[in-house]
Formats: C-alpha cells, structure tokens, sequence
C-alpha cells in the first residue's frame, strides 16, 4: 500500500496559505496519529519500534497516518526514558589533518553499521584546549551517550570526573597519562625509533628534527624515539637539531627555513606529522636545494599522495580510518555494557614506507 504525501485538507483550512501555516505549526503527537488510524497509542508505538506483531492491514494504517500527518517521536522525551540519545561526540584536533579526516570517515562508516543506529556530533579543537573544554560542555548539555576524543592537552580535572562516573569515553592518536580511560593508539616510541634508525643505516649522523608544537603524547613519543635511535647508533643527541613550529604547512616551512640556517646544515631531517613534511619540503624547494642529494627527509604519517613527489617520500604509515573504526566499536562496547572491564588499550601497527627521499 502506497503512502501518499500529506496535503492539508479541511480540518486544516483547505489548501490556502494558512492552511499550510496551520499545518506546520501543528505538531502531531503519537495519540493523534492513533486516533487518525483507528488504534491504541500501544499499537502504533508496536509498528514504530516492531516490538510486537501487527497486522499488515493495521501496520498500513498506522504508517498512513503518520504519513499525513508527517509525524515525528519525541527524540528528546525518548531519550529521557531511555537514559540515552543514540548519539556520541568526537573532538578532534585538526579536520585539515588528511589522518583525522580518515579518523572521522572510519567512526561515521562504523557507527552506520550499528543496530542501535547511532548519531555523530563531531567537533574540532584545532589543538586548543579551551575550545577542547567548551565542546565539552556543549556535548555533555546535549547528554551524549559517550566520545571519542583526540585530547588537545589540559582539562585533565574534567576529563577524570567523566571517567569517575562511568562516562564512556576513547581517547585516539594521543592519550593523557593521567586520565584512566580506552585508548586506540600506535607505538609511536617503536616506528619513530625504526624510522630514524633507517636514516642512519642510509649513512645520515647529523639528523635534525622538525617538531610539531602539541602538547600530545605522539609527537613527544616520537621525539624520544628520534633519541632512542641516536643512542643506540652512539651518535651524540643535539637538543639545538630539534625545532619547533606549529602544525601547519606552512608554520612548517617557517620551521623548515630555521633547520637550512643551521650551521653545520644537517644532513637528513626527521619531520613529526604530515604538516611538517610538506613544511620541510616546501623551505628545501625554495633554497633550491636537492632531496635527497643534499638533505634527506622521512617523517611521520603517510599520505595519499606521499608516493607522487618527487623524490618519493620516505614515511611511517597509520591507519586514521582503521583507528576510526577501532575507536568506534569500543565506545558502542562501553555504552551497551559489553565491555565493562578496565580499561582497554589497543595498538594498531604501522608501516615503514622507504622511498627515495630518505637517500
């Protein structure tokens, strides 16, 4: 049986301008679409949540009258009873960042799967703290079910109450030490190590780094994995080769330019994030110098495009979309009670792309 649109009929002045006013001002509840279907309020809330068996012939009708009079539940009041809204937060740290933008794309793709049909509010720090902690308040007004989160560093006081009370929450890419909470992460410390460790093996001693300025576990686990690999290789560790810019292209060229002024000049550099890289190359390009010929790079996160410059760039490979994912099935897991253990710490692998900017 076919459903019609609605058109307003007499009871709601015909079809003239204010029938239609009428018509939209008009909310119907659920006992008006039972009294338009000729059934109790308990059978049409049956057809809605297929919670018992109705009749085809009284399922039509129902579904009719919702129709005609473009009825919607109560999202708010449903919630209410039900202690939940169907719906998570994420707050991540940069949406420009290709590796969020795929974070973001595997939690959307995952939830979509879910039987409990959930929705996603998603926010962006833009690695500030404060504007981490107002989209914090603004989800926890809006009564979230749980949230995935990137920290953008502090709010550590607030964060732990959400966790003291049994708040579901998933930290990506990053954690906080402090804060005892579900994490999908990679072994930052482990590929930083094997990246720079490969820039030695190529013959590079003096290997500088061009460091993204977050207050995230990441990047200082890669730093000290940059160490960890000089040590190791008894190369002396230069605190004067490690500098610092903002995480963006081109605060990264601003940083590459002060790594070219650096006297000895390096003879590779180790870039922390995505930005950095292309920051880097980008200062290489305009003092006309060679890669890998007269300075070697690698750096931290792949890229789709990394295998399309020239030369081709050497890099550690995360799956953003496949921590989406992971994240997402452990948020649902927390909010049906299927997990309800301590908390969860997964770590996906990474991949150590060599190409032939690293020499």
């Amino acid at each position: 049986m076919a459903v019609n649109a609605y058109v307003p009929d007499a009871s709601f002045g015909g079809t003239t301008a204010l029938g239609w006013l009428k018509w939209v001002i008009f909310m119907a509840t659920i006992r008006d679409v039972a009294a338009r279907a000729g059934v109790s309020v308990a059978t049409v809330s049956h057809v809605m949540n297929e919670s018992r068996f109705v009749t085809e012939d009284t399922k039509q009708r129902v579904l009719a009258a919702i129709a005609a009079l473009n009825y919607r539940r109560d999202g708010i009041a449903r919630s209410l009873r039900r202690s939940q809204t169907g719906t998570i937060g994420a707050i991540i740290a940069d949406i420009t960042n290709p590796f969020f933008s795929d974070l973001v794309k595997g939690i959307e793709d995952t939830i979509r799967g879910f039987p409990e049909k959930l929705n996603l509010i998603l926010c962006n720090t833009e690695e500030d703290a404060a504007r981490e902690l107002l989209y914090l308040d603004v989800l926890m007004e809006k009564r979230i079910d749980g949230l995935i989160l990137a920290p953008a560093g502090g709010n550590v006081a607030y964060l732990e109450a959400l966790v003291a009370r049994g708040f579901p929450l998933v930290f990506v890419d990053r954690s906080l030490s402090s804060v005892t909470a579900d994490s999908v992460l990679v072994d930052n410390l482990a590929a930083a190590t094997a990246l720079v460790a490969h820039l030695i093996a190529r013959g590079h001693r003096r290997i500088a780094v061009l460091k993204a300025t977050l207050h995230a576990s990441s990047i200082t686990e890669r730093v000290q994995g940059h160490a960890a690999a000089m040590a190791a290789a008894g190369l002396d560790f230069d605190a004067g080769m490690i500098v610092e810019s903002a995480s963006s292209i081109d605060a990264a060229f601003e940083g590459g330019r002060a790594i070219l002024a650096l006297d000895p000049l390096p003879d590779a550099v180790f870039c922390t994030n995505n930005f950095m890289t292309l920051g880097m190359m980008r200062a290489l390009n305009e003092q006309g110098l060679r890669c890998p010929q007269d300075m070697a790079i690698a750096g931290f996160d792949d890229f789709q495009w990394a295998d399309a410059f020239r030369p081709r760039m050497t890099t550690v490979a995360q799956s953003g979309y496949d921590q989406g994912c992971a994240a997402a099935r452990l948020l649902r897991d927390r909010i049906t009670k299927v997990q309800t253990g301590p908390a969860v710490h997964l770590v996906h692998g990474t991949a150590l792309n060599i190409r032939e900017s690293s020499g």
